[in-house]
């Protein structure tokens, strides 16, 4: 009686690992050993909307911009902790300046986002896009969503000139902003006073109160302007913008702006040496020479 209860449980046991699957398109991926996914291209779908087959995920999107590889390729390493929690190494061709972090694989799951069935073409890659030491000294160390240009790549004569450049510059702001503020300051603290000289009579006839005998004609009195009491009263004024403002702040702007085209950022090269300006609204793309392969590590994750 033994015999048919162990060919029982073989059949129980070789019936329940022929199920069918919910569908034709419907695979199971550890029985996938390998995935290519392109640039440009979108998965197929079925419950959700598609993804591209390709998609950066940072850590910055203006390092994802700079590169982006044409084709990928998934080999399917195993699994973790159940069979269709595959583990996956990608590999793609890269310029020496950038290399593969994490490498996941998404696929959309058949029947809903923890079916261990997923719909085939639907899996995508979400890899991060990262800088090596050589990417960091042509585009910067980056930070968040953006670059640290600073000085960094640049030799140690420019970076003197970088510096005397900048103390210069602030020697001349402070210099200016002195003799801007400096006659306001004065009036508002008492340090200038009106000190002019009283008018006296003397070679005009006017002083004395003495009587008309024996002095002649006095002679004309002294003309009066307007003009005259214009030039004494701009003494007591206070301060008004002027040449000196718009100097300060033409400097300023000057200096904004050539530290962006100048030694300041020193990636930013023209594009005849390969270089690359991260400005707003710039359609030149950084060239590059070669490239090399590179590999990321990343698990599966279902839609």
């Amino acid at each position: 009686m033994r015999l048919p209860s162990i060919a029982l449980a073989s059949l129980l046991l070789t019936t329940g690992t022929c199920i069918k699957p919910p569908g034709k398109d419907a695979i199971l991926l550890s029985n996938v050993q390998s995935l290519t996914l392109r640039a440009h291209r979108m998965t197929s779908s079925r419950r959700v909307s598609p993804i591209p087959q390709l998609s950066c995920a940072g850590p910055s999107q203006k390092i994802c911009n700079l590169y982006q590889p044409e084709v990928m390729r998934c080999t399917n390493q195993g699994y973790d902790y159940d069979s269709e929690d595959v583990q996956w190494t990608c590999t793609a061709d890269l310029p020496p300046e950038f290399k593969l972090g994490a490498t996941d694989v998404i696929c959309e799951g058949y029947r809903d986002a923890d079916d261990k069935y997923v719909l085939k073409g639907s899996c995508g890659v979400e890899y991060r896009m990262l800088l090596t030491e050589k990417g960091e000294e042509r585009f910067g160390r980056s930070h968040g969503d953006g670059f640290d240009w600073g000085k960094k790549g640049m030799s140690g004569y420019q970076k003197i000139l970088s510096w005397a450049g900048d103390l210069i510059f602030f020697g001349f702001i402070a210099a200016v902003a002195i003799l801007i503020f400096w006659p306001l300051l004065a009036d508002c603290l008492g340090l200038r006073r009106n000190r002019r000289a009283p008018r006296t009579g003397r070679g005009w006839g006017w002083g004395g109160g003495g009587g008309g005998g024996g002095g002649g004609y006095p002679g004309p009195p002294p003309p009066y302007s307007p003009f005259d009491t214009h030039k004494s009263d701009t003494r007591n004024q206070s301060w008004t913008p002027g040449f000196w403002s718009g100097a300060l702040g033409g400097a300023a702007a000057g200096y904004g702006m050539g530290r962006r085209a100048g030694t300041g950022r020193p990636a930013a090269q023209t594009s005849r040496s390969g270089g690359y300006d991260p400005g707003e609204g710039s359609s030149r793309s950084p060239q590059f020479s070669s490239t090399t392969a590179s590999t990321g590590f990343g698990s599966t994750r279902r839609r």
